[in-house]
């Protein structure tokens, strides 16, 4: 959970603090005042160097300035830690975890898990399936702890693989030795998946219920099989055509979740409304997910005015104050949220984001 942030040269940030309290967070301020800004750098330092909003990261380094620097104290139980980052317009020059470099980013990325909606989470129904694998793949980063090896030791079995496919001089024996580690890996992966999304849909499910009972949606998992057909069985299918195109069609890498609503592909019969509330729902499935691992979760809710009715913004409000995960959530003005924050309003710190700097407007929590 975060418990501070300051911003040195982010975006439009010359200097700026934050001090999120460890429920809800309301973060008003006009349209480019630098609301969604400071969502960004917080997704940024707790994903190890990435953001939401798409574009040249070269950008979050603001005008005329060398670096951007980003420092930020974290909860874990009854442990502080601290991640400090800094981004030159060129890539990342330090990255630092209590003081020294970790060994990983994943060790970063373990201790603030943070999910984001925003107008680009649609795309997990109208994106690409690699959207869709990936984030599947963040929730079981944090919840199974046999998932990181398992991902680890496929990522080098592909890597080894797609090399020797483009290789002029290809051994037999060793293309059959990677199938073999390809095919033992992808099965554990997919294992582990099908787990997850079991304990993911479940919680869609109620998700929808609350916010679009109308719509009646399922999630499956493709992995690109025939019928009775193991990974091995596959390899060796495809590995002609794999010589061919010089990489590897079979695997981990290629599975697929499929989103449905009345028994059609989402993307192929829903309104971008309709995708929004889909989407909103998977990622807000995660949060008992994460909570369930002992973790406290960061969730990140960009312009909640703009991009839902006033009905879904109520009832969305009133879900994410009971939650017990860490939420910001920004907006223009209260009046924007609607009824809805008059009811949370005294259980949310506030604060006012005007040119670039971040002003408490609460004394509670």
């Amino acid at each position: 959970m975060l418990t501070d942030l300051r911003l040195t040269d982010f975006r439009n940030y010359r200097e700026a603090e934050l001090a999120p309290a460890p429920g809800l967070n309301l973060i008003f301020g006009d349209n480019g005042s630098g609301k969604t800004s400071l969502l960004e750098a917080i997704y940024f330092i707790g994903s190890g160097g990435r953001s939401f909003r798409g574009g040249r990261l070269s950008r979050l380094v603001r005008d005329g300035a060398p670096a951007a620097t980003l420092f930020a104290r974290v909860a874990q139980g009854e442990l502080e830690h601290r991640l400090g980052v800094r981004r030159s317009p060129s890539g990342i020059d330090s990255l630092k975890l209590n003081g020294a470099t970790p060994g990983a980013l994943s060790d970063v990325a373990a201790l603030l898990p943070v999910l984001a909606l925003h107008p680009q989470s649609v795309e997990l129904v109208f994106g690409a399936s690699a959207l869709r694998r990936r984030f599947v793949d963040w929730g079981m980063f944090h919840v199974e702890h046999s998932f990181l090896p398992a991902w680890k030791e496929a990522n080098t079995a592909l890597k080894h693989r797609n090399a020797l496919l483009r290789s002029r001089r290809i051994s037999p024996r060793e293309l059959t030795y990677w199938d073999q580690k390809l095919a033992a890996t992808s099965g554990s992966i997919e294992g582990l998946r099908s787990g997850y999304l079991q304990r993911l849909k479940a919680e869609w499910k109620a998700v929808l219920a609350l916010l679009a009972p109308e719509l009646k949606g399922d999630l499956t998992l493709q992995t690109g099989l025939r019928d009775g057909e193991s990974y091995l069985d596959a390899l060796t299918r495809t590995r002609e055509d794999d010589l061919r195109r010089g990489f590897t069609q079979t695997g981990f890498h290629r599975s697929e979740l499929k989103i449905t609503v009345g028994g059609t592909l989402a993307r192929d019969r829903i309104s971008r409304g309709q995708a929004k509330v889909l989407a909103y729902g998977l990622v807000l499935a995660q949060l008992p997910l994460i909570a369930a691992a002992g973790k406290v979760c960061t969730l990140l809710v960009d312009d909640l005015g703009s991009e839902l009715d006033q009905d879904h913004r109520a009832t969305l409000l009133a879900f994410l104050a009971r939650g017990a995960h860490q939420t910001l959530i920004t907006a223009v003005d209260r009046e924007q949220l609607g009824p809805a924050v008059v009811e949370t309003g005294e259980a949310a710190r506030m604060f006012h984001v005007e040119h670039g700097r971040v002003r408490r407007i609460s004394d509670d929590p």
